[in-house]
């Protein structure tokens, strides 16, 4: 099955990557910091912290498991998706207005029944006590 929004498919994959990134970074800080030596800013290799590894392993796996699970299902239903936004189209200047306007008069009118009821309202529990 070909997708038709391969790029834009690729730059969402490539954000949830760098997403999938900082969280896991994060992540790992908090789950390698729990001991009393504080693993998380190990250095491997002497150059990488513990934590942006681990958390860089999390991320590639849940990008990968996202790309190719089920098949490539993930991909296809996020096509769809896509191919769904771009039939959303904007209102009018005369829509905008129109909706505007109707808002407004909802709301007056919302305000006076409120209004009505709450003077009913308090005159019958005056009856009361």
């Amino acid at each position: 099955m070909t997708m038709k929004n391969g790029k834009i498919i690729l730059v969402c994959y490539a954000v949830l990557f760098a997403a999938a990134v900082y969280f896991g970074v994060n992540l790992s800080d908090e789950v390698l910091g729990i001991r009393t030596i504080d693993l998380a800013n190990y250095l491997v290799a002497g150059f990488f912290p513990l934590k942006a590894v681990t958390g860089t392993i999390i991320a590639t796996v849940v990008t990968l498991f996202l790309w190719f699970g089920k098949g490539g299902h993930y991909r296809n239903e996020l096509d769809a998706v896509i191919e769904e936004i771009k039939k959303v189209t904007t209102p009018t200047k005369d829509e905008t207005r129109v909706t505007t306007i109707s808002v407004f008069v909802f709301v007056a009118i919302m305000i006076v029944v409120f209004f009505v009821l709450d003077l009913v309202w308090s005159n019958v529990s005056l009856l009361f006590y």
